[in-house]
């Protein structure tokens, strides 16, 4: 295990409930896990914010958490065992271009840099940081909180599988949601016999095409179903008087969602993904599977409510273990793919 003696923050913006906030407040007052309370007890952590919403905030950490704030681009990188870079907001926006030069500025003086959200804002960036990272012998690793979070039940795609399908259902503002469920599908499809292979096609659909697409098999319907059932936030009348209902079954579904959106994703060994968003369902991240030997596994994405958002626990975990083993525990190569996908579904609605 690598001692972690200086970690720098590159922050498109701080601001309070945001992925910047929740990831840095983890490293600076620690989080629980194994039953205990890790703390980084001698790390230094510097930040550098292009800017900053949440001002008082930031300073109230400089303050009173040892954090140090650094203005100049050296001293953004200088003698840094790690670095972790943050977009603006949730994460589904563009790297600043001065984020980007600063990592690869960084090869040779950085052991590891974590990148939350999608690896570039565009396929050549994500290849020239990877590339960038190869050469200087520099772990990379970049993804959201969403596949590392736990589940419920806490299962997966088994390792090594014949995969046939498989289908994803998340909520949110246009960008924010499609990461969401990209990185989780392709978190998902990854484990599957002979990993990814690449995207042969790509589809938006919106509103009624949704449902067209499902009728003829585009997405099944079943495996909705599967994802739905593991909800604990079915809307509509369960809000009214706490009753069950089968969403799918009496065709609330379509009678439910709002401005319904999805991803349709055909990969080059024939496996089908589908990302569906569908705000007015229900209100937590769910997906479902089925292998080619029928049996369907789902789950849903265990997703903690404001302010604590004790979801970015585990991540923070992963990130963690990352910097002191330097081993990735997923390939560089989903987020340039998730790059790629995001970059042609953004092109696709314009």
């Amino acid at each position: 295990m690598r001692e972690l003696k200086k970690i720098t923050f590159l922050l498109g913006e701080f601001a309070l409930q945001t992925p910047a906030q929740q990831i840095l407040d983890r490293f600076l007052l620690g989080y629980p896990r194994d039953g205990g309370w890790r703390k980084f007890a001698g790390t230094k952590f510097f930040v550098a914010a292009s800017r900053s919403i949440g001002d008082a905030e930031l300073t109230r950490r400089v303050r009173d958490f040892g954090l140090a704030r650094v203005t100049d681009e050296q001293g953004y990188i200088q003698d840094s065992d790690a670095v972790v870079i943050i977009p603006s907001g949730s994460g589904a926006k563009p790297l600043p271009d001065n984020l980007v030069r600063f990592l690869i500025a960084a090869r040779g003086k950085v052991d590891a840099c974590f990148i939350y959200g999608a690896l570039g804002h565009s396929p050549d960036v994500a290849h020239d940081m990877k590339g960038a990272a190869i050469a200087a012998q520099m772990g990379l690793l970049s993804g959201t909180w969403v596949p590392v979070a736990a589940r419920l039940p806490q299962v997966d795609v088994p390792a090594g599988a014949q995969l046939a399908e498989a289908l994803v259902v998340v909520q949110g503002p246009k960008s924010e949601a499609e990461l969401h469920g990209l990185d989780l599908v392709l978190a998902l499809a990854e484990r599957r016999r002979g990993g990814e292979v690449g995207i042969e096609s790509v589809r938006t659909l919106a509103g009624g095409e949704v449902w067209r697409e499902g009728e003829k098999r585009t997405w099944s319907w079943p495996l909705l179903a599967a994802a739905l059932s593991r909800s604990n936030s079915p809307q509509g009348d369960a809000l009214k008087d706490a009753r069950t209902q089968d969403l799918a079954g009496l065709g609330l579904v379509q009678k439910l969602a709002r401005e319904p959106r999805g991803i349709s994703l055909q990969h080059k060994d024939g496996l089908r993904s589908t990302v569906l968003v569908l705000d007015g369902v229900v209100a937590d991240i769910n997906f479902a599977v089925q292998l080619r030997s029928g049996e369907v596994i789902s789950a849903q994405v265990l997703r903690s409510p404001a302010p604590a958002e004790n979801h970015y626990t585990r991540l923070v975990a992963v990130i963690d273990d990352f910097f002191r083993t330097g081993k990735a525990p997923w390939p560089a190569s989903r987020g340039v793919l998730l790059s790629d996908l995001l970059a042609r579904v953004s092109g696709i609605q314009h």
